[in-house]
């Protein structure tokens, strides 16, 4: 199928927009996988990420580099990146790529678990959430802030009160034998008694954050 031209014959902007972006995450994967091959982040190396942000702004509303781009503008929200900060950011920079297990990060992503498909529009107001395993976006009171921040709740357990179950983009293939297992089983449970409840990967809860 041809592609559509504008008044000028020349490809929509989207299309453009759309390849670069693709591009630029590529870029940054391999920027990410060169920043933990030596075991640390140095503070160069911190800032030199948060630079190509700064360049690739095209880039920043496409998962992971959104998540990326938010955690640096709170690590360098006091003007410097501090050791802790620097190994926290190291750890992520493991998770987005998958070398922490040495395995390719797909296998180990929240998508081989039982999530709803297609997953459902998410609204925040006045819905508890519940978060599970770990998340690139943040700490889980950092996660748990941005549903209060939008109107909603959050709780540390599944209950019947629980209307969406976030499930961290490192979700376990072996999730049945891990100790986030069990929020996943309690949640399934309750849907198979008709319990209105979503069951949803990071990546999908992190897209309707800007919704």
């Amino acid at each position: 199928m041809p592609l559509p031209l504008d008044e000028h014959g020349q490809p929509p902007l989207q299309f453009y927009a759309a390849r670069v972006a693709e591009r630029a995450i590529s870029e940054l994967l391999g920027l990410c996988k060169g920043m933990v091959c030596d075991g640390l982040i140095t503070e160069g190396e911190a800032r030199g990420l948060r630079d190509w942000m700064a360049a690739n702004s095209d880039a920043l509303e496409t998962f992971p580099a959104n998540v990326l781009s938010e955690r640096l503008r709170r690590v360098y929200a006091d003007g410097e990146a501090d050791e802790e900060e620097r190994h926290d950011l190291f750890e992520l920079l493991q998770a987005v790529t998958g070398t922490s297990s040495g395995t390719d990060l797909s296998v180990n992503r929240a998508t081989a678990l039982p999530l709803d498909e297609p997953p459902p529009a998410l609204v925040f107001a006045e819905q508890e959430y519940v978060f599970t395993g770990k998340m690139v976006y943040g700490t889980r009171r950092t996660c748990e802030q941005a549903v209060i921040a939008r109107g909603g709740t959050t709780h540390s357990g599944v209950t019947t009160r629980t209307d969406v179950l976030v499930i961290g983009t490192l979700g376990s293939a072996a999730w049945k034998e891990s100790t986030h297992g069990t929020k996943i089983l309690r949640a399934l449970e309750l849907k198979e008694r008709g319990q209105p409840l979503a069951i949803v990967g990071e990546a999908h809860w992190v897209q309707c954050l800007s919704s």
